[in-house]
């Protein structure tokens, strides 16, 4: 269940961080705003204010005073505001309030007489030296007379508690919403590692069946992004592993039929001489016939090493530059003998005098002679057997036809497996260990080339496709 925990981190972290900075972003936003709102209503009431208590200060009446005390207290009728005037010595002689009984004869901090004057606009959040409780927001104009000198100040105070109020809730809402994210974000982590882990568990239990023998659990693709390619490899995979263990169980079988067929004739043989039941006038031709099948054993050993040999190394790691109509020349040379004992002629055509191309010249040796091999033990005495090679582009073409029985239908696509022998092998090559074509499919698949089998009418070809250069693979 790690997975899960990574995945929940992953979702709501990144979720709950974007919602903390977008709720910050926005109390700042709404804060600032509402500050600005109650700056501006505070400091148009303040010079409103000013202008009438300068005008009080010049022309001096009854009628004034009480005219400027209406007007304070009717603009702070709702008691969203509340207004000061002092002197110049700081002494409040007039509030918004009715009687104001509570500010008579108290006095502004000197401090706060000083901002005001140092300032165009004094602005503060604060209780204005113990006069108000709680959390207010004031904005002061001084009021000075011709030479510049202050003669009274005006203080418009509200509260800015509702203001708090509001970031209180914006904070709740937005930690609530932080709350609902993580549980949010741990049902959806929840279904989503479920989901991506379900094939991922279905491959590990599909895994420890494989590593019992298994090779027939299959996970099915369920979706078509990184996990449905994985699930496809995996699958891909696991049929590669069927196969390989099908084909190693089949060649265990064969090359146990292969050494157990040869070692029961020797056995046999050699039992019979030594318990005198072979006669001693018959020993020299079963021991001929014991000679035949060691031989028969050493080839087998050594077509086994040879294959070992070529699925561990690159051949292109030791190829070189020769000339293929050479190389051919030597290989038909060699069959010359057994094609005369069968009256077989070989007929070559070659597209140019010289084809020259970089390969694995022994390996393609081999090849060659296996090929060439099989086409003259499979011919009809007194007949042909036609090679052509020819390089068109960047690809060599080698074919090969005999003369001879086809090759059933349904053996052609298991001609080129181990140990595969078609009928016709068995009752005209006993000696045959169905290994020669395996090697030969094997040197041509290292080359990056192709190599087939078809009947055309009464004959048997074999052909091949490798390019004329190999990569040098490290």
């Amino acid at each position: 269940m790690k997975l899960i925990y990574k995945y929940y981190l992953m979702i709501a972290v990144p979720l709950v961080t974007c919602l903390f900075i977008i709720g910050i972003g926005l109390s700042v936003q709404m804060y600032n705003y509402s500050i600005a709102e109650k700056h501006d209503t505070l400091e148009r009431a303040a010079t409103r204010v000013s202008e009438m208590t300068e005008d009080l200060f010049y022309n001096h009446s009854f009628g004034r005073e009480q005219m400027l005390r209406r007007f304070i207290s009717s603009m702070s009728g709702d008691g969203s505001f509340h207004v000061i005037v002092c002197d110049a010595n700081g002494q409040i002689f007039l509030t918004s309030d009715e009687y104001g009984n509570r500010y008579v004869n108290a006095i502004i901090d000197h401090n706060i007489l000083n901002e005001t004057d140092n300032s165009e606009t004094y602005t503060k959040i604060g209780s204005m030296g113990d006069l108000y409780a709680g959390k207010n927001y004031t904005v002061g104009l001084s009021v000075k007379n011709d030479v510049g000198e202050p003669i009274a100040y005006v203080y418009v105070t509200t509260s800015i508690e509702s203001i708090h109020t509001l970031m209180d809730y914006v904070r709740n809402l937005f930690s609530l919403l932080a709350l609902i994210v993580f549980i949010l974000a741990a049902i959806i982590s929840y279904f989503i590692v479920k989901k991506m882990t379900k094939p991922i568990n279905q491959i590990a239990t599909a895994s420890a069946k494989f590593a019992h023998g298994d090779f027939s659990s299959r996970v099915p693709v369920q979706s078509s992004d990184e996990i449905g390619e994985m699930t496809s490899a995996f699958n891909n995979m696991a049929d590669s592993l069927e196969k390989s263990e099908e084909l190693r169980r089949t060649f265990i079988a064969n090359i146990s039929h292969e050494l157990r067929s040869p070692m029961t004739s020797i056995t046999g043989f050699v039992d019979g001489i030594l318990d005198g039941t072979i006669p001693k006038e018959q020993e020299h031709h079963y021991l001929n016939i014991v000679s035949d099948e060691v031989h028969r054993l050493s080839r087998l050993v050594s077509r086994m090493l040879d294959i070992t040999a070529l699925q561990s190394k690159k051949l292109s790691e030791s190829s070189s530059d020769f000339d293929f109509c050479e190389l051919l020349r030597r290989v038909c040379q060699n069959f010359e003998h057994q094609a005369k004992e069968k009256n077989i002629r070989i007929n070559a055509t070659l597209a140019a005098p010289s084809l020259p191309i970089e390969a694995n010249e022994d390996a393609l040796y081999q090849v060659l002679r296996n090929l060439i091999d099989n086409a003259v033990k499979f011919s009809n005495e007194a007949s042909e057997i036609d090679v052509f090679a020819s390089v068109k582009g960047n690809k060599l073409t080698f074919s090969v036809k005999n003369r001879g029985p086809e090759i059933p239908e349904d053996q052609l696509p298991l001609i080129f497996d181990r140990f595969h022998k078609a009928d016709r092998s068995r009752s005209k090559d006993k000696s045959g260990l169905g290994l020669g074509l395996y090697i030969a499919k094997t040197i041509i698949s290292q080359h990056n080339g192709k190599i087939q089998a078809k009947n055309l009418d009464g004959c048997v070809e074999f052909s091949f496709t490798i390019p004329t250069q190999i990569s040098k693979q490290s």
